[in-house]
């Protein structure tokens, strides 16, 4: 993951809270995107207490997409549900590290795991899951947008002993073409055995994409989750 190191080079688009800060998110964005691209959106629906930070993932060469190097935040070998091997989990674990030292950054503002929530959308939710499932304190909560658990979902069984105190809301559209419906449904199945407070919502023609009622409806948890 050496190739990963040497390309974070981009500062984090920070979304200061406009009263006293007591909570942050973290949000990670999708394939190819930039912190920029989930900036706007999420503007819109942050209480005034919260920080939001959108880091911009490293330049790699995506196999999926014939090597061509794009922002990422590991490679994608494959998206057949059905491959072992879709996910780089080298780069993967990089990733999850990253956030984890994202979370413990927060600390020096002040604020302990329990206030910081971490996300993403699509392979940033994936990425936001894992680390959520492998973080050792529970943590304010997870918002894991058309994803996927990375790797084998056999290995969480591990990795997690006891059900972990992080809510997670978890959200997809039926018409998701990029990340199949089904697959965040398998996810669904797995990550609600590993939490204590799952919620997972269904969005009936929503593509690979984000709607203003999802919006509201995570507006609305990250509020419940951290009053």
């Amino acid at each position: 993951s050496l190739l990963q190191e040497m390309n974070v080079g981009i500062p984090p688009v920070v979304l200061k809270a406009s009263r006293t800060h007591t909570a942050t998110l973290i949000f990670l964005h999708g394939l190819g995107d930039t912190g920029m691209g989930w900036a706007g959106a999420l503007n819109s629906i942050k209480p005034d207490y919260l920080k939001v930070i959108c880091p911009t993932a490293p330049m790699l060469p995506v196999t999926l997409n014939g090597g061509a190097s794009m922002p990422a935040w590991y490679d994608i070998l494959s998206l057949d549900e059905n491959d072992t091997n879709r996910e780089d989990m080298e780069g993967v674990n990089w990733a999850v590290e990253f956030v984890h030292d994202l979370v413990k950054g927060e600390e020096k503002h002040g604020l302990g795991p329990d206030r910081v929530m971490i996300g993403g959308f699509s392979q940033g939710g994936a990425v936001s899951l894992r680390a959520a499932m492998t973080f050792p304190s529970p943590l304010a909560g997870c918002v894991a947008l058309s994803c996927y658990l990375p790797g084998k979902q056999g290995d969480y069984d591990n990795l997690v002993e006891d059900k972990l105190n992080t809510p997670v809301f978890q959200a997809h559209g039926d018409e998701d073409g990029v990340v199949s419906y089904k697959r965040g449904q398998m996810t669904a199945d797995v990550v609600q055995t590993l939490v204590k407070d799952h919620k997972f919502i269904t969005y009936p023609g929503m593509m690979h994409e984000a709607t203003m009622d999802e919006l509201q409806d995570i507006k609305t948890w990250m509020e419940q989750k951290l009053s």
